[in-house]
């Protein structure tokens, strides 16, 4: 397993995802937790290896509008349950709409 560099505490937040990697396609997930640097993702029958990159795609309620985001990211573990993911490069935007959620959470 990975180590994990957290700077930011995670927060309980059940929100539908869809991960794009391209080897497989869409797969359907639900976060289980969130926090600015990352998330856990619950995947049900998929396996995801390692450093594996991806796009995170969730839609979010930022100040009443609803907007997709599309956010950068890597497996950093994994297990039956689902996937640790690591962000990169999150944009103002992103971030914006992160934050957002965890303080409504």
């Amino acid at each position: 397993m990975g180590i994990e560099h957290r700077w930011s505490s995670r927060k309980n937040i059940n929100i539908d995802v869809s991960l794009y990697y391209p080897p497989v396609g869409m797969i359907n997930g639900k976060t289980r937790n969130i926090s600015l640097e990352g998330m856990f993702i619950n995947l049900k029958g998929v396996c995801l290896p390692p450093q594996a990159r991806l796009e995170i795609c969730f839609t979010a309620e930022t100040r009443g509008t609803a907007t997709e985001h599309r956010l950068p990211a890597y497996v950093v573990h994994g297990s039956d349950e689902g996937v640790g993911l690591m962000l990169q490069h999150v944009g103002y935007r992103e971030f914006d709409a992160l934050r957002y959620m965890l303080n409504a959470a």
